[in-house]
């Protein structure tokens, strides 16, 4: 009886998922390799079982009939057949599985998407950070172990092989009393076949007293990463099973894994382009063993990569997966369209050009001269050469724009050159006039503050200062100034920095796209290798009205990239370009022992970047560099186990060596010093005041004081360092000569009052006493908007003439200034001369009907604090 209800299991759940295959309206699917069904899977001794086939909720039901349901946590990611674990989910399998057991096997399908680190595939029983005791299968180094307390005690079963990445695997282990009832022997089996044996463990099941912390992709201690990879069945068995029957249960859960792979596969969430007008590289994915082929061949390729054929074409890609020799297909029909001609692949390379911002430039702008798409040579013309610039000179690329003494439209012309083919295209550009850049006299702090408890911690704060000694917080915790969706990226942003461009009147707020607090805290983040390569960029021209955040890939050409932190950027007058430059963790272009690297890449919008490089590469890693340039000399803060203060007169030269260099010519990095011995820091622990080290300091940030708060000193620069070892903010400090390694020129700041909210990398700006006041106004609700235009009044009456109706605008100045006004109607529009304050002036419009229906007036009065706009109603009216 047992076995017959096994196999109608067995059949149920392979006929389910091939029916969701074969049902699909767009694509055909098959199942081959032999019978689905035929392997008979034990239902002897079966205490939970879980085939994933849930599509939402957080409940994954027991399929064995005994109600031990479990619950997903962190988020769930069903594919109707299994669920994918993406290092911030779990299950927690229900208190007690295996309490009171002396045998055990449990079976998982699984296949593995990250074999790197510390992590479980299962746990079973209490803490390792307690030490009460757990069961597990640790899957990078495959092991069986168990333990009563913790790592100290455990007793291990070692397998000499691998797990596959992205292939799926049957893993099982079990665990059973021997004779003598003192000593019991673990079994860790792949596909049905024994790995990995221990005989004489001296801790068995029973000896577990915990059994509360019960999982599917967690480990027993906090700080371990949360398991990557799919899973599509989990059993649980009271009894240890034979390797025979371990084999039925790989043989017939294959089927099912291979249908399951197919059916999930989303060709249109993968890539960008339409499927039915297809030009360049297709995304396939490859993960759970999909392999593909193509008909007719030649146009496809296994890789994804496109050959455009003669003429349009419809191809076939087919999705195969096997699964211990049981394979399942899926078709796909897509277009591919015929290779463009050279002067269509001129047009689409012109079609492919953006100039963001081209109707308000104020700096100078990208004008690309290869084309992305087929790369065609691109030259540009000016009607305005002396505005905006359209020839490279030297290392300064072509774009380069002088701002007029009055907003100036400018007509720049493209041409694509491929082959014989030439195509142009006009770009229509509005340059702002030239901006006098005032004195700065005050201080904006972006930062987030770091405590990770909520989705509003890590977000963008911002904070003010008149003195660069004490800082006023402009918003409470809880309430940031910008933020991220918790679905917009990574859900949270940290590490923000603040550009003003060199003409003095763009902003751009930078950051990493990260939410520890999303992730689960960071023993569970992986977020060096899972973690965003994009920029968060937000863009101002006042500093409180600010654009959608744009998220733009920056990090992801780095080989095996999986974090892209703490941007800062610099504007180099010489090459007319910022430098951006952040910490990413690459093996693959790694030198020197940790992969953290530094990598710098040239931009001159925040949109498009330049191929980035390596810019650091030191022995541990290298994180939070900070740049600012003193005369001629460049310096850089960073964090690389110390604060290390490095000059050169070059700035993209890279620095790969073990540590920094006190050597070299001055348009090499060299080392100046670091904070630890400028100070004479000591070991001591963290928070003492005396370890200036990378143990207990990180988050380094340069900046420069305004000139009325440096007091005797010529120049006074601060360097603000991040105590993240003990979470207590920043410890800032003060130079006169970045350069210099004395104390005489170097002081810890102890007058700094940092406000209430805890400041976390972020960023300190110089800003105006205008700019001061706008942010408080808005921001912090304190002090009059100093944009306020001139106070207005204005009303509008309609009167008959020659039998059409005239409107009237009355407009009355109850300002202290005079005002330029502009009347606009739908009858037109005038503009009349500066409204002396206490003045009323009028403006009479024809509508040359004899009939109007209500409707409004605007009027528009501007000063020099800024602009007002009124909306004046008006009554119907009729002549006649």
């Amino acid at each position: 009886m047992g076995d017959r209800i096994a196999r109608e299991r067995a059949r149920s759940r392979a006929g389910r998922i091939l029916a969701g295959v074969s049902g699909l309206a767009v694509f055909g699917a098959m199942i081959a390799g032999g019978p689905v069904a035929a392997a008979e899977v034990p239902t002897t001794g079966l205490l939970a079982s879980y085939d994933f086939s849930e599509t939402s909720g957080t409940v994954l039901r027991d399929g064995s009939g005994a109600g031990r349901d479990a619950t997903v946590v962190g988020g769930e990611d069903w594919h109707a057949g299994y669920m994918q674990f993406d290092g911030a989910n779990h299950v927690k399998l229900p208190d007690g599985l295996l309490q009171g057991e002396d045998a055990a096997t449990i079976v998982i399908e699984t296949s593995p998407e990250n074999l790197t680190g510390a992590q479980f595939l299962w746990n079973i029983g209490g803490s390792g950070n307690a030490a009460t005791g757990q069961f597990f299968i640790q899957p990078v180094a495959p092991r069986l172990s168990i333990s009563k307390t913790n790592w100290s005690g455990e007793q291990t079963a070692l397998a000499t092989r691998k797990l596959a990445l992205n292939e799926w695997q049957s893993i099982a282990a079990t665990i059973s009393r021997n004779g003598t009832g003192t000593t019991s022997t673990l079994r860790l089996y792949v596909d049905g076949e024994l790995w990995a044996e221990r005989t004489d463990s001296t801790v068995n099941l029973a000896d577990l007293a915990t059994h509360t912390l019960n999982y599917i992709g967690r480990s027993a201690y906090t700080a371990d990463a949360l398991y990557r990879g799919k899973v599509s069945s989990f059993r649980v068995y009271d009894t240890a099973l034979t390797a025979t029957q371990l084999g039925d249960i790989a043989a017939a859960d294959a089927p099912a894994s291979a249908a399951e792979t197919v059916a999930a596969i989303d060709l249109d969430a993968l890539n960008e382009q339409d499927l039915a007008q297809i030009e360049s590289d297709l995304v396939l994915p490859k993960a759970g063993g999909v392999s593909w082929s193509a008909e007719p061949a030649g146009v496809i390729a296994a890789d994804g990569s496109v050959t455009q054929p003669a003429t349009d074409t419809d191809v076939t890609l087919t999705a195969t997966v096997d699964v211990r020799g049981q394979t399942a297909s899926r078709t796909f029909d897509v277009t591919v369209l015929h290779a463009p001609s050279a002067a269509e692949q001129a047009q689409k390379d012109l079609a492919a050009v953006a100039i963001p911002d081209s109707e308000d430039v104020r700096s100078s702008i990208a004008l690309p001269e290869t084309g992305s798409r087929y790369g065609s040579t691109l030259t540009w013309s000016s009607d305005h050469p002396e505005i905006v610039g359209v020839t490279r000179d030297g290392d300064i690329a072509p774009g380069v724009v002088t701002r007029p003494a009055a907003d100036t439209a400018v007509t720049l012309t493209a041409t694509a050159t491929n082959g014989a083919a030439v195509e142009t295209r006009e770009f229509e550009l509005v340059v702002r006039e030239a901006y006098a850049m005032p004195e700065t006299t005050d201080y904006l702090f972006a930062h987030f503050t770091g405590t990770e408890d909520s989705h509003t911690d890590e977000q963008i704060y911002f904070a003010t200062s008149q003195d660069g000694a004490k800082f006023t917080d402009t918003r409470p915790s809880g309430s940031p100034v910008l933020s991220l969706a918790p679905d917009e990226g990574d859900g949270g942003v940290r590490d923000p920095f603040l550009v003003r461009s060199p003409e003095g009147d763009r902003f751009y707020l930078i950051a990493t796209d990260l939410s520890i607090y999303h992730r689960g805290g960071w023993g569970n983040s992986q977020a060096t290798t899972t973690g965003s390569t994009k920029i968060v960029v937000w863009e101002s021209t006042d500093l409180v009205n600010w654009s959608e955040p744009r998220l733009t890939e920056l990090a992801g050409s780095i080989p095996g990239a999986g974090m892209m932190w703490a941007p800062e950027a610099f504007w180099d007058e010489a090459t007319q370009q910022y430098y951006v430059y952040w910490a990413t963790r690459s093996v693959e272009q790694n030198t020197f022992g940790d992969p953290v690297n530094m990598y710098i890449a040239t931009t001159r919008d925040f949109v498009t970047f330049s191929t980035p490089h390596v810019w650091i590469d030191r022995q541990i890693s290298i994180i939070d560099t900070t740049m600012f340039k003193v005369g001629d000399w460049y310096y850089r803060a960073s964090g690389d186990g110390q604060i290390t203060i490095e000059k050169s007169k070059s700035i993209d030269v890279p620095s790969v060596a073990t540590t920094a260099t006190t050597t070299g010519s001055e348009n090499q990095w060299t080392l100046v010093g670091t904070l630890q011995s400028i100070f004479g820091g000591t070991t001591e622990a963290c928070g003492t005041g005396r370890n200036y080290s990378g143990n207990c300091l990180e988050g380094a940030e340069f900046f420069r004081y305004n000139e009325d708060d440096r007091g005797a000193a010529q120049e006074l620069y601060g360097l603000m360092t991040d105590q993240y070892a003990t979470g207590r903010g920043y410890l800032p400090f003060r130079t006169t000569d970045p350069g210099s390694t004395s104390t005489a020129d170097w002081s810890k700041a102890t007058d700094v009052d940092f406000g209430v909210l805890k400041k976390r990398h972020g960023a300190i700006l110089p800003i105006t006493q205008r700019e001061y006041e706008r942010v408080m106004y808005h921001y912090a609700g304190v002090g009059e908007d100093p944009d306020a235009g001139p106070e207005l009044d204005a009303t509008v009456s309609t009167r008959c003439a020659a039998g059409k109706v005239l409107l009237t605008a009355s407009v009355r100045n109850d300002g202290d200034t005079a005002a330029g006004v502009v009347v606009a109607t739908a009858y037109g529009t005038k503009t009349l001369a500066a409204v002396a304050p206490g003045s009323t002036v009028s403006a009479v419009f024809t509508s040359r009907a004899t009939s109007v229906a209500a409707g409004t007036v605007t009027v528009t009065g501007t000063d020099a604090d800024g602009e007002t706009e009124l909306a004046a109603p008006y009554a119907a009216a009729a002549c006649g």
